[in-house]
């Protein structure tokens, strides 16, 4: 596909906001450039809200006017000078949530560090620090780097709306199911449209480890199961999510991995950095 550049004169626009943040930001970063700026209506119920109000707050402290009332988002033209900012690069939730499920899996007692990390973040997926307490799993904010501990056992069943954090559900659904806990999740549908059929997949995946499982268009719940099977293979249909939410699998029984080269999407670092904390592998 070729795209032939042309100056933008129109400043209207209309979008489905339940499909999925990335449209929405992706609209916005480039909105300042618009000769007439942007005026955004966004259709139906947000999704991954946090993540266009990250892109929001970003947009202002370069000195770009912007603002979000009710379900309109207006931009204005940015000035011909940008402020100067130096920026720290808060890490990502979402990667860390893989941590969070192997704590949740580990003995009382198990703790370590990640960097770096606020409690104010603005990232919807900082909601799994709260989450995981259902596990047992103690947050502590220390200078910018979060303490993971596991401090009792799990709760027997869960029921989280995941609409502002999407992302987090594989993880999620994952670790209640190796903890026996009953799992009800909502919000979720804009899993059926990324890399994979993420509820479909999950699906298919946690069935053959003896998962009872049921989903929806936006919902995913499982029953209280009892994990069985040796060496199962775990499929991720290209979707590195799908490779690291069951990573921690492996603190229970071993697990294979297909395509495990599919994290390099976003950590190609992780099974590296598993491997500093304790985890073994053997390439197939």
């Amino acid at each position: 596909m070729r795209i032939i550049g042309t100056k933008i004169l129109k400043n209207i626009v209309g979008l489905d906001a339940n499909v999925s943040s990335q449209y929405i930001s992706a609209l916005l970063l480039g909105a300042s450039s618009f000769d007439n700026g942007l005026k955004l209506t966004l259709n139906g119920q947000i999704t991954s809200l946090p993540y266009i109000n990250m892109t929001l707050s970003l947009l202002q402290k370069l000195g770009i006017r912007c603002s979000f009332v009710k379900n309109i988002i207006t931009i204005d033209k940015a000035p011909q000078q940008l402020l100067k900012k130096s920026f720290t690069v808060e890490s990502d939730w979402s990667s860390a949530s893989y941590y969070y499920s192997i704590i949740a899996l580990s003995n009382i007692g198990t703790s370590f560090t990640l960097s770096t990390f606020t409690e104010e973040s603005l990232q919807g997926d900082a909601m799994v620090a709260d989450y995981y307490q259902n596990f047992g799993v103690q947050t502590k904010f220390s200078s910018g780097k979060i303490i993971l501990s596991k401090q009792n056992n799990s709760r027997s069943a869960i029921n989280l709306n995941l609409n502002n954090c999407p992302d987090l559900a594989q993880t999620i659904a994952v670790t209640a199911f190796a903890l026996s806990c009953d799992c009800k999740l909502t919000g979720l549908q804009t899993l059926k449209i990324k890399e994979t059929d993420r509820l479909l997949a999950l699906k298919q995946e946690l069935e053959k480890l003896g998962a009872i499982v049921e989903i929806t268009e936006d919902s995913y719940s499982c029953t209280a199961s009892v994990m069985n099977g040796d060496d199962v293979k775990i499929k991720t249909y290209n979707d590195h999510r799908m490779a690291m939410a069951f990573a921690p699998l492996a603190l229970k029984k071993t697990i294979i991995i297909e395509e495990s080269d599919v994290v390099a999407k976003s950590y190609p670092n992780f099974w590296k950095d598993l491997s500093t904390i304790g985890f073994r592998f053997e390439t197939i």
